[in-house]
């Protein structure tokens, strides 16, 4: 349930209500949360942010059934949900050139 905690705190921090999220706590645990906008370069897709308890946050894009991760955010696996909310708002005000998908801006 620590997963689902973490979840929630991260998905409160990004105001969203968590309707459309999910905790997978099958080995290895894994969280979707689906994030309202569109991502600059991604204008036709809906844009999810993805947690893996071995590789921590992603945001991918979503093409149908399909995910595509388009940025990791670096560091720490389980970083404080105010870290990752402020990494998503900058991932929706960054232009697509100058994203490096670590979480850092060229």
């Amino acid at each position: 349930m620590i997963a689902l905690d973490y979840a929630l705190r991260v998905t409160r921090e990004l105001g969203l209500s968590g309707e459309s999220s999910c905790v997978d706590q099958l080995k290895p645990l894994r969280v979707y949360i689906a994030v309202d906008g569109r991502l600059p370069g991604h204008p036709d897709h809906d844009v999810a942010l993805l947690w893996t308890e071995s590789h921590g946050w992603a945001i991918a894009v979503e093409d149908g059934a399909e995910l595509t991760v388009v940025a990791h955010l670096g560091g720490a696996v389980e970083p404080p949900p105010r870290t990752v909310a402020r990494w998503v708002r900058r991932q929706f005000t960054e232009s697509s050139s100058s994203v490096l998908g670590t979480g850092q801006v060229a």
